[in-house]
């Protein structure tokens, strides 16, 4: 039974109220000794009858913290006027952010400036004592709504580091003046912001953690000068940096706000405490490693000025979620916590409820390595929450709605337990008693009972950690069926989902996966497979021809694994497919075979009869161009050819695209009247083009002559608008975008004074440009300029016109 001095004199049906509640406390004998002690120095206080009134309310809060977290006990004692608040206070709900912000500037009001850090960390101690007793209030928090919990205590935390920086903020301020300098001729006031990482980034923040942080500043823009005390922008934030931690983890009589963990700044321990915003981006483009670009993914402006904060995350964010499938990132995520665990997570006999195999650590690396591989593609699935990211990573299918539950329900699990090892001490601690009186007192406060409560804890912890483990070893090894058919439930959840085509899905992802994992580069090759399976959709034509034709996917994923820039033209047209690999020993076509080839594929599209003259010509050139664009990639990648043959292969081609585009302009020019009588046009190529060394993607370097032999003056200058008009019909013909896509980027820069002249030069206004005006480097130019596409006359004369101008002094 409950002892107190008040007891007997308020009567004993009171005392048993509360001795029902302590008896549903986790341990009810040290909760009945504890609540006697506080009960006692609360009826000496004078606050005897107002406990009694409250006996359920009482009963409540010392179940709580006498029962689960007795190092509230002393405090209580210390405080017996909390005991009335809390007994008082409405539990039934949490608080938000802007409610912590009002209760607490309501007990700093009216506050001398050297009391701010002990008002505090009492206000602290009051709110963690009320999450307490509501946290451990089953009918209020069940396990589903533990998050509650998390976000209150991350709220409290925002709302003490605001508060706890305008504090030091405003000392340093007073002692060396406001953080201004002159920079660039005017005065400027530089913005300090605290940047939460970890779980208290996440709003996850467990009962008794370090609070992660990166204190950043605004970047100055320029020199700064006539700063407050002499000091440099860094020099003044690393004071109030300092400052700041140690109005947080000072240890006073009442107690502590927050132990503070700066590692995760740029170069860790051995980095500057303080960095500019401009130094932190720069950082995290070029240097930081993956698993710091990961950590930062729950990056937060907790304190201070929160937009600089902001801009800042805003401007990294770009560099964390990448276009293509990161599983570098993940792979260096997954040796780190490996590392951690192999260090850490052993080094005792008993489970560690953070980093022990099937974990809360390992619940994060499967929600944060499926936000890396996705979240450059699905916005959604990004985000600070490890609860968040589970939900929305089932809710676009990356996740599988099953194994997101049991991860949800296990993550839920493991965070209540930590808070409840944490509740003990207030102490920082994740490992699981040994003791059988404490593993009672653990299981009870997690909500079993029955005759063995430590027996259905280590049994409901094990079902936990074997779903988590389940998750986490089959996660995305690369070349793994599961790997490769999660790409395609990605991006076509319709075939997998149905009966009649998922098996088909399943076997393709199967011979996919073991090409994958033997090719020379695995996660490019999955990354370029994503690319493609996004490309090709639901055309499931394309699938059944893979299975159809086995031979196809070992070249399809060394393609892959090799070229970002083949794979984007498979993704872009999987109708390449086909054609491209139905003979994989053709060479190198021949010219008159490449014409031909362009010849065939023209009469296939005009068959179909779908098209308009114009777009038909267009398709023909591009489909044209793509298929003999790949397949000397295809002999290339394979070493069938060298590299010289390539660069020849793929200059012959566009020379029969640029012979093709000029006939398709010819023709599209009758609609704007006659071609001008005996006149003659050509296209000069230069660079690459002209000495047949075109790469993959490359430019056309071209120069357009005309001339009308014979002609006066007045007959070239009236020939210039129409042979103007052909060469751009001719541009077009070669860049403008279609279905198929683009052929060539055109460029005419080389001509006679560059961009500021004609884009067509009449060939007696060459020659007299090269006589008299041309630059050096213009000759030089000149060295490998040849004809490539034009009326056959004007080539032989410009080719005598060339060997003299580059035979003059």
């Amino acid at each position: 039974m409950l002892e107190s001095g008040g007891a007997a004199a308020r009567g004993a049906p009171l005392a048993d109220r509360i001795d029902r509640w302590l008896s549903g406390a986790a341990d009810p004998a040290r909760a009945r000794r504890l609540a006697s002690d506080v009960l006692g120095a609360a009826d000496r206080a004078g606050f005897g009858a107002q406990l009694w009134a409250r006996a359920d309310g009482v009963g409540r809060v010392l179940a709580a913290l006498c029962g689960a977290a007795p190092f509230f006990a002393p405090v209580l004692s210390r405080n017996p006027e909390w005991l009335v608040g809390l007994a008082a206070e409405d539990v039934t709900v949490g608080r938000t952010a802007e409610e912590y912000r009002a209760q607490v500037r309501r007990w700093l009001k009216g506050i001398a400036p050297a009391r701010v850090p002990e008002v505090l960390r009492r206000f602290k101690y009051w709110e963690l004592a009320r999450i307490t007793v509501r946290e451990l209030s089953w009918d209020l928090v069940p396990l589903e709504k533990s998050r509650e919990t998390l976000r209150e205590l991350s709220d409290l935390a925002d709302v003490l580091l605001g508060e706890a920086l305008a504090h030091a903020a405003a000392r340093l301020c007073e002692a060396a003046g406001p953080p201004r300098w002159r920079c660039g001729g005017r005065e400027v006031e530089l913005g300090f912001c605290v940047l939460g990482l970890g779980k208290l980034g996440g709003q996850e923040l467990n009962y008794s953690s370090d609070v992660d942080l990166v204190y950043v500043f605004e970047s100055p823009g320029g020199e700064t000068s006539a700063g407050p005390g002499g000091r440099s922008p860094e020099e003044y934030f690393t004071r109030l940096a300092q400052d700041f931690g140690r109005v947080l983890s000072e240890v006073t009589p009442e107690g502590f706000l927050y132990r503070v963990d700066v590692d995760l700044r740029p170069q860790g321990s051995a980095g500057a405490l303080v960095v500019s915003a401009n130094a932190l981006v720069q950082y995290y483009e070029l240097w930081a490693a993956s698993w710091e670009k990961a950590t930062f993914m729950k990056a937060r402006p907790v304190a201070g000025d929160l937009a600089l904060g902001w801009r800042v995350i805003r401007a990294i964010d770009p560099m964390i979620y990448r276009s293509s499938m990161d599983f570098a990132a993940v792979e260096a995520i997954r040796r780190l916590k490996d590392e951690v665990e192999r260090v850490k997570g052993r080094s005792g006999e008993t489970f560690d409820v953070k980093i022990g195999a099937g974990g809360i650590r390992d619940v994060e690396f499967v929600a944060q390595a499926l936000q890396l591989l996705h979240g450059g593609r699905i916005p959604q699935v990004r985000g600070r929450s490890t609860e968040r990211a589970l939900v929305a990573l089932a809710e676009v299918g990356v996740l599988p709605a099953a194994q997101a539950a049991a991860l949800l329900a296990a993550y839920r699990f493991l965070r209540r337990l930590e808070n409840r090892l944490q509740m003990e001490a207030d102490r920082q601690t994740h490992r699981m008693p040994s003791e059988r009186e404490a593993l009672v007192r653990l299981g009870r406060s997690m909500g079993f009972g029955g005759p063995d409560p430590a027996a259905a804890l280590e049994q409901a912890l094990e079902a936990h950690r074997a779903a988590v483990r389940r998750a986490f070893g089959g996660l995305l090894q690369a070349g793994g069926d599961e790997a490769v058919f999660s790409l395609f439930a990605r991006h076509v959840p319709q075939l997998c989902g149905s009966p009649t085509t998922r098996g088909m899905i399943e076997e393709l992802a199967r011979h996919f996966a073991r090409q994958v994992e033997a090719s020379s580069d695995p996660e490019r090759a999955m990354n370029n497979l994503d690319r493609f399976i996004r490309g090709v959709g639901r055309r499931r034509f394309y699938y059944e021809l893979l299975l159809d034709r086995p031979e196809l996917v070992p070249r399809l994923t060394a393609l892959f694994a090799a070229s970002e820039y083949f794979s984007a033209y498979f993704a872009t047209h999987p109708r390449l497919i086909e054609p491209i690999f139905s003979d994989p020993n053709v060479l190198l076509l021949s010219r008159r075979e490449l014409e031909e080839a362009h010849a065939q594929i023209r009469a296939e599209l005009a068959r179909e009869g779908t098209r308009d003259p114009a777009e038909l010509e267009l398709d023909a050139l591009r489909l044209f161009h793509n298929r003999e664009l790949i397949n000397v990639g295809l002999l290339d990648l394979s070493n069938k050819i060298t590299p010289a043959e390539a660069e020849a292969a793929l200059t012959e081609i566009a020379e029969v695209c640029l012979d093709r585009a000029l006939a398709v302009a010819a023709r599209e020019m009758e609609r704007y009247g006659q071609r001008p009588v005996g006149g003659e046009f050509l296209v000069v190529g230069m660079g690459k083009l002209a000495s047949r060394e075109l790469s993959y993607g490359s430019d056309l370097d071209v120069i357009f002559l005309y001339d009308v032999p014979g002609g006066r003056e007045s007959d070239l200058l009236a020939a210039q608008e129409y042979y103007v008009r052909l060469a751009q019909k001719l541009i077009w013909a070669l860049r403008t975008r279609t279905a198929e896509g683009v052929c060539y980027e055109i460029d005419a820069r080389l001509r006679p004074s560059g961009n500021q002249g004609l884009l067509v030069t009449s060939l007696a206004s060459f020659a007299r440009y090269h006589e008299r005006g041309a630059q050096v480097w213009e000759r030089q130019a000149l060295l490998r300029a040849r004809p490539v596409a034009g009326d056959g006359r004007l080539r032989k004369v410009f080719v005598r016109l060339r060997r003299e101008i580059l035979l003059q002094p």
